[in-house]
């Protein structure tokens, strides 16, 4: 969601067909993407704009439900460093990495963001040995086969 982020990453993702977010107008302008607003913390309280959250995992939740997305699965939100790995892709060569505090501050944004959780949505973590201890847990499987049937289309 940042700029350092589509500075590093963005000309690569502009050849997929994906829809394309981020809470930075200038990213917005400079790699055609949608923008959409994001305020600090783990709820928003405008409309039209998302809570931050520390991270772009939170922030992809966010939009989701801010989307009207009724169900979220977590899947890779570890929150921990694995190893020596701040993520699963490996460590970012010009970005920061989170340290083990930065960590404990996004489970606390989304220990808030459950509590604050629009009524009708429910978020399934799916991630084993996740440090976010929130929300339900259960296998990818199980997650998948006990989803809500999908009655509509999504146009892309």
């Amino acid at each position: 969601m940042d700029r350092a982020w589509w500075n590093e990453y963005g000309e690569g993702l502009q050849k997929n067909d994906a829809e394309l977010w981020t809470t930075n107008r200038e990213a917005a302008r400079v790699y055609r993407l949608n923008h959409i607003n994001g305020e600090p913390g783990a709820v928003s309280r405008r409309p039209n704009s998302i809570p931050l959250g520390g991270n772009s995992g939170f922030q992809a939740v966010a939009l989701a439900i801010h989307f009207g997305a009724a169900r979220v699965i977590l899947l890779g939100y570890d929150m921990r460093n694995a190893g020596k790995l701040a993520h699963w892709h490996g460590n970012h060569t010009r970005l920061g990495n989170p340290i083990p505090a930065r960590f404990r501050e996004w489970c606390g944004h989304f220990e808030t963001l459950n509590r604050y959780l629009p009524a009708g949505v429910s978020v399934i973590n799916a991630t084993p040995d996740s440090a976010i201890g929130c929300f339900p847990r259960m296998s990818l499987r199980d997650a998948l086969l006990t989803a809500p049937s999908i009655t509509g289309t999504v146009q892309q």
